[in-house]
This record gives C-alpha cells, sequence and structure tokens, in this order.
C-alpha cells in the first residue's frame, strides 16, 4: 500500500465512526418517544410523569332481599259466645222481725273494750257444726244498717265493728238469709264508753232450729 491509499484510509475512518453513532442515538430516541407515545395513550399523563394512577373501585350493589307476601287466612264467621250468668244482685236490707226463723240465739255475753266497739261470735247448724257464709247485720233503734252485711267464715265465726273506740249505743243483731231476708228474731243490745263497768263487745252464738 502507497503512502496515499494509507493517508486516505485515515481520513475516512474517523468520518464514519460519528456517523454510526448519530444512527444509534437517533434509534434510542425513536424508540424512548415510542414508549412515551404508548404510556400516553395507555395510562395518561400521571404516568407519563410516574403518578400511581388510581383504582375505579366499584361497589356492587347488594341483590334485594326478597320480602316475604302475607297471605290473609279465610275470615271465620263470628260465633256467639254467651256471657256468663251472674247471680242476682240481693235487695238491700231492711229491718224486720220474723215469726218463722230460721236460727236462734243459744247464748250472750260482753266484754270491755278499749279498741273497737261491736259484735262477734258463731253460727253454728242444728248439730253443733260451723256454719260458714252465713250473713248478719246490725241495725241502729231507727231500723237504718248500722253495718255492712258481714258473713261468717270458715269455721263459722264472725266480727261486725261498729267504731274503733268505746262507743254507746242501743243496737239490734240479726241474722239474714242469703236474698237479706230476716232469718231470726232480732236481739237488742247497749254498749257504753265505761270501760270499768261498761260493756262495749258483745258475743253471740247463734244455732239453726229448723
Amino acid at each position: 500500500m502507497s503512502q496515499t491509499e494509507e493517508r486516505n484510509n485515515d481520513q475516512a475512518g474517523p468520518s464514519r465512526n460519528p456517523t454510526r453513532l448519530y444512527v444509534i442515538l437517533a434509534g434510542v430516541l425513536v424508540v424512548v418517544i415510542l414508549m412515551m407515545a404508548i404510556l400516553l395513550v395507555v395510562k395518561g399523563l400521571p404516568a407519563l410523569r410516574g403518578e400511581k394512577v388510581p383504582t375505579v373501585v366499584t361497589h356492587e350493589t347488594p341483590p334485594a332481599t326478597p320480602v316475604p307476601t302475607f297471605t290473609p287466612m279465610p275470615t271465620r264467621a263470628p260465633t256467639h259466645t254467651p256471657l256468663p250468668t251472674l247471680p242476682p244482685t240481693p235487695p238491700p236490707p231492711m229491718m224486720s222481725d220474723t215469726d218463722t226463723p230460721l236460727f236462734d240465739f243459744v247464748s250472750a255475753g260482753g266484754r270491755p273494750g278499749v279498741d273497737w266497739t261491736g259484735f262477734f261470735g258463731q253460727v253454728l247448724d242444728a248439730e253443733g257444726n260451723p256454719l260458714a257464709d252465713v250473713p248478719l247485720i246490725v241495725w241502729y233503734r231507727d231500723g237504718t244498717p248500722a253495718s255492712e252485711v258481714v258473713r261468717t267464715d270458715a269455721s263459722g265465726s264472725y266480727e261486725i265493728r261498729l267504731a274503733e273506740a268505746p262507743l254507746a249505743g242501743t243496737w239490734s243483731i240479726q241474722v239474714l238469709t242469703d236474698d237479706h231476708r230476716p232469718a231470726s228474731k232480732l236481739f237488742t243490745f247497749n254498749t257504753d264508753e265505761d270501760l270499768q263497768r261498761g260493756i262495749q263487745q258483745i258475743q253471740v252464738i247463734w244455732q239453726r232450729i229448723r
């Protein structure tokens, strides 16, 4: 090789290398531009900046719960229920004597009492057994009731309080029938307020005579 050709080769080498470098850089630049374009198209500007793309959370609507349907039952015809028959209310008692008594008093006695004034005792049947649920009443002298109608308990005993203290008065006690008619004669007793020699609580024992 001549010196002229060597000089030509030396001049041609350096001129080829820069051209190849430019081609490579251009290719890399094209690839970067293409990737950025793809990111811009697919994920938008935030992805191009390196930001996280927000994820859209969708809430599924739960299926509606079916509401049970109410099927009305056939209406039954109303039945007539008879009301219970109540026993008739007896008329208010009226003071009167009787010629055909069912009860007579067996004994009577009295005692002083500071706590109350009234009557107590027992009602017996013809054999001397206690009679329960027998009505009795005490009257004032003018014929008005001095007490409510009181019934004997399971032991045949009764207690009729006229006052919660010593009280002077004249009282008539009587046994009644269930319909408040006289079942005994009227027996009258006196009480007073003297606790030393007087009587405030009177005991009367009754017995059925027929």
